[in-house]
């Protein structure tokens, strides 16, 4: 089933990911598609895979590599500056360990865009697959949007620095209406009641950041971003403009975690909780067919 004009938004949140890899492997197995896919970090890596049409992929690099002592951990961030093992993720694991199908990932002709963030300018930066080879895109765009600040170093696209697109556009849902996009598919990596509060360690922006004093006042004020987009997001649901996969039981998943076990019932959880949603998923889907919103 070819969705046209309904975009599939997927949230960032690290380790949380690996919900995202089980909605996208049951969406797979439905054999849905999107014409457009819009991706923040950890979700835009689940895309990337969706885009590759690699089935069980995005379990193998969220859950079952991830006891590699490269994955991620404070030698990552004495070695190279990234708590995550940028190298190794980014190279190792694409190239050798768990290979990813460049070819029918440039080949795809839907559009895939990844959100990053400019530290100059402080502002967000949508990169598309269809402009960039393959390996480049994977290597330097991928990573980009997966650089948290002050855990990882900026990466360098073009002559511009870049961190995490989670930073000013954490779901990127306004990007996709703007796009042509009235309706969505939005996979996020939080419970429904969870909201930010501000951060507790901006004395550690200001120390690690000092070169991008515009970044620095955005990231004081993010958690206010991230609240009002769920607002956005609840209230595209309740008009049948969206439809939202987002983890039902309560999570035990952090950003950073590392128990196998854990993230593989994560996994599991996204993809059982998307598959008991897909009777209610393809009646959101034949109203629009139709031409409804009423939900």
């Amino acid at each position: 089933m070819f969705l046209k004009n309904i975009g599939l938004v997927l949230e960032g949140g690290g380790m949380r990911g690996a919900y995202t890899s089980g909605v996208l492997d049951a969406l797979m197995d439905e054999n849905i598609k999107c014409s457009y896919v819009i991706g923040v970090s950890a979700g835009a890596n689940n895309g990337a895979d969706f885009i590759a049409k690699q089935r069980d992929r995005n379990k193998k690099v969220f859950v079952d590599i991830v006891g590699d002592k490269r994955y991620l951990g404070i030698m990552n961030l004495l070695k190279e500056g990234s708590y995550f093992g940028m190298n190794f993720l980014f190279d190792e694991v694409p190239n050798v360990l768990v290979p990813f199908d460049y070819e029918t990932f440039a080949n795809n002709p839907v559009t895939f865009k990844v959100c990053t963030t400019d530290c100059e300018a402080g502002q967000s930066v949508y990169f598309s697959h269809k402009d960039y080879d393959a390996k480049y895109f994977v290597q330097k765009i991928l990573r980009a949007s997966c650089s948290l600040p002050i855990l990882s170093l900026p990466v360098e696209i073009n002559g511009s620095s870049y961190l995490d697109g989670g930073i000013i556009d954490p779901i990127p849902i306004d990007q996709s209406m703007k796009e042509g996009n009235p309706y969505n598919i939005i996979v996020l990596t939080r419970n429904k009641n969870y909201r930010k509060t501000p951060s507790k360690l901006n004395f550690l922006t200001n120390i690690f950041l000092y070169k991008y004093p515009k970044l620095i006042k955005i990231i004081k004020t993010r958690y206010k971003k991230y609240n009002d987009c769920v607002e956005t997001i609840n209230d595209l649901e309740s008009k049948g403009y969206a439809y939202v996969f987002r983890p039902r039981k309560e999570l035990s998943v952090d950003r950073f975690e590392k128990d196998i076990s854990k993230l593989n019932d994560l996994y599991k959880q996204g993809y059982e909780e998307t598959i008991n949603q897909m009777e209610s998923f393809k009646k959101w889907m034949k109203r629009i067919e139709e031409g409804s919103t009423n939900v």
